[in-house]
């Protein structure tokens, strides 16, 4: 450092020699007074940011000046954390950070893409947990445990044991489909979601839905839930007791995931069996979409095209007693420019059934690219952007992180006090589908459904449903036929 400060003011010294051969003053490299200048305010910025960079930098962050990382990211409050934060590393490390951030929607089709291309494109990837078998069956990504083997590379605080165990299995592992390693670590959780309930506290109390203390009581079962619609709705006639994501395809699945879970569903994935064969035509599945189809009559009319933002500004508008929701969408119903229900919405788990309270679990991955020309670097970035050192710092900026130190900082709970209810949540999780064909298949599922609630026979649907799931998991190259005929 010494040495760079020193290089730096020589510099500036020779270009003033050959000023003064001019006749300007001399004024060397001792400090100037206010009304002199000995180099561009650029020059001093720059000297001043590596001086900064050089005593902030951890020993196991390494200089990666002219590489370019580049990491393809969605549009959503942790990438604009990233922005935020990311000048940090690079001025630590004198790499450049690109962050592509896009909509969910196109990143699949841009990674596959990239891949069978091998252009290099990206050197982080990021994807939601119900991709990963696109791109472990696809050859898409790096093992990680490869790299967190490398021991100059790594950081010695990174805190693998400060993320809760369940999110970092189901995001980091594969097991479904043509998995090639179950050990295997395709990647590290960069922001999870929960299912989570959200209720009207005043409005729960006046219409005497409360506990012994006389505080408001959330339903603890889908079957409190119904009984506690019907109390709301002869109490508040002009507000909706229940409203629920229950538009076609993602959001229906998300919220029946929980549900099917609590009646029943095999944990941790309800969908299929080892072999991938349907299991959502049981006793179980009816049970739970007999649940929801209970709590229609108390819910807003169009509530089969209510996705996750039009439910959570239902309740933030104040039209709403009680929702579920991802939890990345709840600081909408703390911030006072959006939300009519700051001072008076409270969280709770999700509701539970005959077998137990289990809650539905979303959320991101972030891995490095198998065609990445810069995977040293990008295996820092991975570890500084997701580890325990920058984790209350992301969180406080809106990211969602997996982290019991994150969990339980008291500056977090104060900003987002449904926190500690995210890592209740993850003691007990159903998941969604992670296999190729999981975006045709959840698409297929939603749509049978949806026809239950709109009046079909819930046996014979679901019954059908699953036989068109069991078509088009053989088409995709799995073998369901191994546990037992089509159903």
């Amino acid at each position: 450092m010494m040495k760079d400060t020193a290089k730096k003011c020589w510099q500036v010294f020779l270009i003033v020699v050959l000023v003064v051969t001019l006749g300007v003053p001399f004024f060397g490299c001792q400090a100037p007074k206010a009304e002199e200048v000995v180099a561009t305010e650029e020059e001093v910025a720059t000297t001043e940011e590596v001086a900064t960079t050089e005593v902030a930098r951890p020993a196991w962050l390494k200089r990666w000046d002219g590489v370019t990382i580049v990491v393809s990211a969605h549009q959503g409050p942790f990438t604009d954390a990233q922005k935020k934060l990311t000048p940090e590393f690079e001025k630590m490390t004198g790499a450049k950070v690109q962050i592509i951030d896009e909509s969910w929607t196109d990143l699949l089709a841009k990674h596959l893409a990239a891949a069978a291309a091998h252009t290099g494109a990206y050197d982080i990837v990021t994807w939601p947990y119900i991709w990963i078998g696109h791109y472990v069956e696809g050859d898409m990504i790096e093992d990680l445990n490869v790299w967190f083997a490398k021991e100059d590379l790594v950081d010695p605080n990174y805190g693998m044991d400060d993320f809760v165990p369940a999110a970092l299995e189901a995001y980091g592992r594969y097991k479904s489909g043509f998995y090639k390693d179950p050990n295997a670590l395709w990647g590290v959780p960069l922001k999870f979601d929960i299912y989570l309930a959200q209720y009207r506290v005043d409005l729960f109390k006046e219409a005497g839905i409360v506990d012994a203390q006389g505080n408001a009581k959330p339903p603890e079962t889908y079957g409190e839930l119904l009984e506690d619609a019907k109390i709301l709705a002869e109490k508040f006639p002009d507000i909706k007791p229940v409203a629920l994501p229950l538009g076609v395809d993602d959001p229906i699945c998300a919220t029946f995931l929980p549900i099917f879970a609590s009646y029943g569903g095999k944990l941790p994935n309800p969908w299929y069996d080892e072999n991938m064969y349907p299991l959502f035509d049981g006793p179980e599945a009816v049970a739970a979409i007999n649940a929801v189809k209970d709590l229609l009559p108390y819910m807003p009319t169009d509530v089969l095209d209510f996705d996750y933002d039009k439910t959570i500004t239902s309740i933030a508008e104040g039209t709403v007693a009680y929702s579920m929701n991802w939890n990345a969408f709840l600081p909408t119903l703390l911030d006072p420019t959006k939300s009519k229900v700051v001072d008076t919405v409270a969280f709770d788990l999700t509701p539970g059934g005959p077998a137990g309270r289990p809650q539905g679990l979303g959320g991101w991955v972030m891995g490095i690219s198998k065609d990445s020309k810069n995977k040293e670097a990008a295996f820092q970035y991975l570890q500084w952007s997701t580890g325990k050192d920058m984790a209350v710092e992301f969180a406080l900026e809106g990211a969602s992180i997996a982290r019991y130190s994150v969990g339980q900082d008291p500056q977090v709970i104060e900003a987002f006090p449904y926190y500690p209810i995210l890592l209740e949540a993850l003691k007990s999780l159903a998941i969604r589908g992670n296999d190729r064909s999981w975006a045709e298949v959840q698409r297929t599922i939603g749509v049978g459904l949806s026809k239950v609630l709109l009046g079909g026979d819930p046996e014979t649907t679901l019954k059908a449903t699953a036989g068109q799931v069991f078509d088009q998991l053989q088409k995709a190259g799995y073998q369901p036929e191994k546990t037992g005929p089509r159903p």
